[in-house]
């Protein structure tokens, strides 16, 4: 059995300044067709739109709140809230507070950045 430490785990910081640490997946887990990872978006960054070409994703709100954007629809999403996405949907989230945003993010099939597309 291995248990993972969320706060141990590598972070990779995007271009957007969002912090992402994947605590499970392939790189780094038996896990061969999903991908977990913590996100942080710090205080007024907003993620760059994008979709995935194959990946189904879900967001799942943790701590903080934010502006969801998906496919031209645009909706609050707090602590307690998940939205589905799909693959082809453009989406974003943005945080227009004063603390962090943190989320886990899962993907399936797994993460990996060639199925992702940024406008």
């Amino acid at each position: 059995m291995k248990i993972v430490t969320i706060r141990n785990c590598e972070e990779y910081v995007a271009d957007d300044r969002a912090v992402a640490k994947e605590f499970l997946g392939p790189r780094g887990s038996a896990l061969k067709n999903l991908s977990i990872a913590e996100i942080t978006i710090p205080p007024g960054v907003t993620v760059k739109k994008h979709y995935h070409l194959k990946s189904e994703e879900t967001y799942h709100i943790v701590s903080g709140s934010g502006i969801m954007h998906l496919d031209g629809e645009e909706a609050p999403i707090e602590p307690g809230q998940a939205v589905a996405i799909i693959p082809g949907q453009w989406h974003t989230i943005h945080n227009p507070n004063e603390t962090e945003l943190v989320m886990i993010v899962t993907c399936a099939p797994a993460w990996h950045p060639e199925d992702q597309v940024f406008e």
